[in-house]
C-alpha cells in the first residue's frame, strides 16, 4: 500500500486556521480521483464552483459530451441540461468531500453552487432557485452561492433561516460584508427564536485581486506605485476586523452558545493576476482563525510548494495602507462598488456563453449536426431540420446521391439528372489528369506567355475568377485575365492589360455556342489570329471543338459531358485556368478529396457536412429563411462570385429558391428582415475579430446563422465539393431539379429576337416609376441591381453604397451582378423563384465601341439586346424591373447621385 505524502504547507495553514478550498470544479477531477487525493493529501475542505468554472469544464472537455447528448435526445431544454450536468458535478463533489464534513462535525467539507447570476438583482427568483437546488443536489454539505447584492441581502437571510447552507458571493466592501453577516444573524435569531437548531453553515466571499486590479490602474502615473498590490490585502483585513467585532460581541455569544458557527470570512480571487506580484501573497498575508481561502488550481499547488505560514496575517493592522491610499486620492467605497457592479455582469456573460454552447452541442445532437459546423438555428426551425435529417436518413439520400438515383429529384428518366452528376467524382479524374495539365502549364510558362485571357461566361468563368482573385499572382506565372463581358471597355480594358504577342487565350464554354465567349473570340481573334495562341475548353462534340480543328487550336481540353457548368469547378473549366496561373491545383483536388470522402460518410450512419448544410439550408427556406446571406474572411471573399450561381441556377424555379446574398455590407442586426439565414466562412487560423463580432450580434438577436471554418486559397476545393452536395441535397428538400435551368432560354431567346429586330431600348424610369418598384420593399422581398456596366473597383464600392442604403431603409435583402454575367448565374432564379424580386437594371456604355467581326452588331449593341431582352422577359412574367441609364463619363459617380435620389424615394 503506497504511503500518503500529506503536503506540510498546506496542513499548516490548515492548522493556522485557514481551510483550504478549491476554486474549480470538473468531472474530469472527480472521476480521475484527484479531487479525493486532494482531500487526503493537500487538507483540501471544500469546493467553490461559478458559471466561468462550469463553462471552462462543460465547453473545455468532451467530459460532458455524452450525458448532453442523453439528455438532448430526451428532450431536455439548454438551461435543464446545464443544471442537470452540473447538479451530477455537484453531488458526486458533495460524496467526495462528505467524509470531511463528517470529522468536522459539520463545520467544514463543503461544495458551492451559485443561483444563476441573472437573478442577482430579483431576491424572489434567487429564493426560488436556492430551494430548487437545495433539494436536487440533497446533500447535507451543499451551500448554496447568492450574490451580497442589496437584492440578495434578504434572500440570504430568509435561506439561513429555512436551514440552508449560504456562501455570500460578490463582496468586496467592508460595509456590504457587516450587511451580510447581519442578515446570517438575523436568519440563524429568528430560528433560534423558534426552538430550531441554529447549526447552519455560511461563509461569507470577500473577492481580493480585483481590488488590487482596479486600483493598481487608478494609481497608475500619480507617482504612488509603492501602493501597488497593496489594496486588495488591505481590503480583506479590514474586513476581517470588522469580522471580529461581530463575532465576537455579545449579539453572537448567545447564539454561539445555542451551537450556532460563524460566519467565516472566504477569501476568494486569489489568484494573483499581475505576474509582478509573489502568486501566494494572498494566501500568505490573509491566515488567520476561522477563515477560508478558496484557490484557483495554479495558486493551491504553489501554496503547496513555497507558501511560509507565519501565523495570522489577516489580523495584522491595516489602517496605514488605508489611510495612504485615500491619501493618494483612492476612493475605495468607489472601487469596491464599480467591482461589485461589474462582479455580477463578470458572471453572467460566461453564464451566457455557457448556455450557447451548450445550446450549440444540443442543436447538433438534436439535428445530428457535424461537428465541423457551428450552428444557431431558431426554435420553429430546428425540430424541422431534425425531422428533415431522421427523413434523409431513412429515404438513404446520401447514398441515392451517390448512386445517381435520378428520382431523388422527380420521375425516372427525366432530362439533365442522371447525365449531370459527373462532378461527383470529377476528382479522381482531374488528380489522374494532373501531372499533364502542370506539364503543359510549365510548357505555356516556359514558352514566355506572359497573360492568359479567359473567354467564359458562368460557370466557366466563374470558379477561374475565384481562384485567380483568392491565390493572387504567382510569381513566375502568367497573369490570368478574365473577361466576362459584353462590355466594351472592360474588352478594351482587357486588351490594354495584356501584352497580346504573348498571350494564350482560353475559349470557354460547355455547349460550345455561347454568344458571349464566341463573340469574344471573334474579336481576339482577329487581333491575333494565330491558333497557337489558342486553347479550347468544352464538351465533346461540341461547336467549340469543332471550330477549335478548323482554326488549328493548340489544344482543346474535352470535359466529362455529364457535369453541368455551374457544378464544373473542379473540372477542366476551372483547373486548367488555375494550372496556367500557377495555382496550387494539387492542393484544391486534394481539398476536394476530402469533402468528397466526408459526403461518402452514409455508410457510418452519420450526417455528412454537404448533406446535412443542404437539408438545414432547404428547411430554412422552406421557413422564410430564403436570403441566404453570406460573410467570408479573407482571403476567400470572392468565393460568393461562383457560389452565387450555383445556389439561385440550381434552386430558384417553379416559384420556388433560395436567393443568395453575397458581397452585401454587414449591418447590425435592425437592419435586417426576418428573412435571412447568415452563412458565415471564418477563416480558421486568422479570423476578423471585427466580423466575428457582427456575426455574434445577428446570433444573438435571433437570426439564424452557421459557421464554417476556412483555410487558405487551397481549401477552395473543399468548399466547393460541400456546396455542391449541398445544393443537390436542396433539391430534394424543395421538390426541384437542381441541374436544369428551364428559364435561362427565354432571355436568349429574346437577346436574339431583339438583335434580329432592331428592338430599341425601353425608356429610363421617372421618379415615379422608382418609387412604385421601392414601395413595400422589405422581407421577403428583394431588390436586385443588375449592372450593364464597365466593372471596376469604383463601381463595386458605389454599388456597395446603394445597397446598404436599400437594406437600411428598407431591412430588405440586396442583389448586384453585372451584365450579362448575371444571367448566366442569378438570371434563372429571377425569372423561376418566388415571385418575390424588384429589379434595377443599369446601363452605361463606355466609348468607343468594339465591332464583332463578322456580324451585323457590335459589343454595345449586344449589350443592350441582352439587357433589353432580359427586362422584357422580367416583366413578361409580372415581376416589378426598371431601368435606369448611368449619364456620363464616371459611372460610379452618376451611380451615387442614383443612390440620393432612391432614398428621398424610400
Amino acid at each position: 500500500m503506497a504511503t500518503q505524502q500529506v503536503n506540510e504547507r498546506l496542513a499548516a495553514l490548515t492548522a493556522a486556521g485557514t481551510s483550504v478550498w478549491l476554486d474549480q470544479i470538473k468531472r474530469s477531477l472527480i472521476t480521475t480521483g484527484e479531487l479525493q487525493r486532494l482531500v487526503e493529501e493537500d487538507s483540501l475542505r471544500g469546493v467553490t464552483s461559478n458559471p466561468t468554472i462550469f463553462n471552462q469544464a462543460m465547453l473545455g472537455s468532451d467530459d460532458y459530451d455524452e450525458q448532453l447528448a442523453e439528455l438532448a435526445r430526451a428532450g431536455r431544454t439548454t438551461r435543464g441540461i446545464y443544471q442537470e450536468m452540473a447538479i451530477q458535478d455537484i453531488q458526486d463533489a458533495c460524496d467526495v468531500l462528505r467524509v470531511v464534513y463528517d470529522e468536522t462535525g459539520g463545520a467544514d467539507g463543503f461544495v458551492s453552487f451559485e443561483v444563476d447570476p441573472d437573478l442577482a438583482f430579483d431576491t424572489k427568483r434567487t429564493m426560488e432557485q436556492a430551494r430548487e437546488y437545495w433539494g436536487r443536489v440533497d446533500r447535507p454539505n451543499l451551500m448554496i452561492k447568492i450574490p451580497g447584492t442589496t437584492e440578495g441581502v434578504p434572500a440570504i437571510e430568509e435561506m439561513i433561516y429555512e436551514g440552508r447552507n449560504i456562501n455570500v458571493t460578490l463582496l468586496f466592501g467592508v460595509e456590504e460584508y457587516a450587511q451580510v453577516a447581519e442578515a446570517y444573524i438575523r436568519g440563524l435569531e429568528r430560528r433560534n427564536a423558534e426552538g430550531q437548531s441554529v447549526e447552519v453553515a455560511s461563509v461569507a466571499s470577500f473577492f481580493v485581486s480585483r481590488v488590487d486590479t482596479e486600483v493598481d490602474k487608478r494609481l497608475e502615473g500619480t507617482g504612488h506605485d509603492d501602493l501597488m498590490g497593496k489594496a486588495g490585502i488591505a481590503n480583506a483585513r479590514a474586513a476581517y476586523l470588522r469580522y471580529e467585532e461581530i463575532f465576537l460581541g455579545e449579539r453572537f455569544a448567545a447564539l454561539r452558545d445555542a451551537g450556532a458557527r460563524v460566519q467565516r470570512p472566504l477569501w476568494a480571487s486569489t489568484g494573483v493576476k499581475n505576474p509582478k506580484y509573489r502568486d501566494v501573497m494572498y494566501v500568505e498575508e490573509l491566515v488567520g482563525p476561522e477563515t477560508v481561502n478558496t484557490m484557483p488550481m495554479a495558486t493551491l499547488l504553489a501554496a503547496g510548494d513555497h507558501a511560509e505560514i507565519r501565523g495570522a496575517t489577516t489580523r495584522e493592522d491595516p489602517t496605514p495602507v488605508l489611510e495612504a491610499l485615500a491619501d493618494a486620492g483612492i476612493d475605495l467605497k468607489d472601487v469596491t462598488d464599480q467591482l461589485l457592479r461589474e462582479g455580477v455582469e463578470k458572471f453572467v456573460e460566461p453564464m451566457d456563453k455557457l448556455l450557447d454552447g451548450i445550446d450549440t452541442k444540443r442543436e447538433a445532437v438534436v439535428t445530428r449536426r457535424p461537428a465541423s459546423i457551428q450552428a444557431w438555428l431558431p426554435d420553429d426551425v430546428e425540430p424541422r431540420v431534425a425531422a428533415r435529417v431522421e427523413r434523409a436518413a431513412s429515404e438513404d439520400v446520401a447514398r441515392r446521391i451517390w448512386r445517381k438515383d435520378d428520382t431523388l429529384w422527380g420521375p425516372a428518366g427525366q432530362p439533365e439528372v442522371a447525365n449531370r452528376l459527373g462532378w461527383l467524382t470529377v476528382t479522381e479524374q482531374m488528380r489522374e489528369g494532373l501531372a499533364d495539365l502542370q506539364a503543359f502549364a510549365d510548357e505555356v510558362r516556359d514558352e514566355g506567355v506572359t497573360d492568359v485571357v479567359l473567354l467564359g461566361m458562368g460557370g466557366s468563368s466563374l470558379a477561374p475568377e475565384v481562384i485567380r482573385r483568392s491565390f493572387g499572382e504567382q510569381e513566375g506565372r502568367p497573369t490570368l485575365h478574365v473577361l466576362d463581358s459584353t462590355d466594351a471597355g472592360a474588352i478594351r480594358a482587357v486588351e490594354a492589360a495584356i501584352d497580346l504577342d504573348h498571350s494564350l487565350f482560353l475559349v470557354s464554354t460547355k455547349s460550345g455556342g455561347t454568344i458571349e465567349t464566341l463573340s469574344l473570340f471573334k474579336h481576339f481573334w482577329s487581333r491575333r489570329g494565330d491558333g497557337n495562341a489558342f486553347v479550347a475548353i468544352t464538351d465533346p462534340g461540341s461547336g467549340l471543338e469543332q471550330l477549335a480543328r478548323e482554326h488549328d487550336f493548340r489544344r482543346t481540353f474535352l470535359n466529362d459531358p455529364d457535369i453541368g457548368g455551374r457544378y464544373s469547378a473542379l473540372s477542366y473549366f476551372g483547373l486548367v485556368p488555375a494550372a496556367l496561373m500557377g495555382a496550387d491545383v494539387a492542393g484544391i483536388l486534394h481539398a476536394a478529396g476530402i469533402a468528397e470522402q466526408n459526403c461518402q460518410s452514409f455508410e457510418s450512419g452519420d450526417i455528412s457536412s454537404g448533406l446535412w448544410l443542404g437539408l438545414a439550408w432547404g428547411e430554412l427556406a422552406l421557413a422564410g429563411h430564403d436570403k441566404l446571406t453570406y460573410v467570408i474572411d479573407p482571403p476567400l471573399q470572392s468565393f460568393g462570385l461562383w457560389v452565387e450561381q450555383l445556389i439561385a441556377e440550381s434552386t430558384g424555379k417553379h416559384g420556388k429558391g433560395i436567393v443568395p446574398v453575397v458581397d452585401e455590407p454587414l449591418g447590425d442586426p435592425d437592419a435586417y428582415g426576418n428573412d435571412r439565414t447568415f452563412l458565415h466562412l471564418r477563416h480558421a487560423s486568422d479570423p476578423d475579430e471585427a466580423v466575428d463580432a457582427k456575426v455574434a450580434a445577428l446570433r444573438e438577436a435571433g437570426h439564424p446563422v452557421i459557421v464554417r471554418e476556412v483555410d487558405g486559397p487551397e481549401d477552395l476545393g473543399r468548399i466547393f465539393f460541400f456546396a455542391e452536395f449541398a445544393i443537390a441535397t436542396v433539391g430534394w428538400v424543395l421538390e426541384i431539379n437542381p441541374f436544369d435551368q428551364p428559364n435561362v432560354q427565354e432571355a436568349k431567346d429574346n437577346t436574339a429576337r431583339v438583335l434580329a429586330e432592331g428592338t430599341g431600348d425601353q425608356p429610363d424610369a421617372t421618379d415615379d416609376d422608382l418609387s412604385a418598384l421601392l414601395d413595400g420593399l422589405g422581407a421577403p422581398h428583394y431588390l436586385a441591381v443588375m449592372g450593364y456596366v464597365k466593372p471596376s473597383g469604383e463601381l463595386d464600392a458605389a454599388v456597395t453604397e446603394l445597397r446598404a442604403t436599400v437594406r437600411d431603409a428598407a431591412k430588405a435583402a440586396t442583389t448586384f451582378g453585372y451584365g450579362p454575367r448575371f444571367l448566366h448565374s442569378t438570371g434563372q432564379l429571377h425569372k423561376g423563384g418566388p415571385p418575390a424580386g424588384r429589379f434595377l437594371q443599369l446601363i452605361h456604355d463606355s466609348e468607343p465601341d468594339v465591332e464583332i467581326p463578322g456580324e451585323s452588331y457590335s459589343f454595345t449593341r449586344l449589350k443592350h439586346a441582352q439587357a433589353i431582352g432580359d427586362l422584357d422577359t422580367l416583366r413578361g412574367h409580372g415581376l416589378p424591373a426598371q431601368r435606369v441609364t448611368l449619364e456620363g463619363d464616371d459611372p460610379a459617380a452618376a451611380l451615387r447621385a442614383l443612390t440620393a435620389r432612391l432614398k428621398g424615394l424610400l
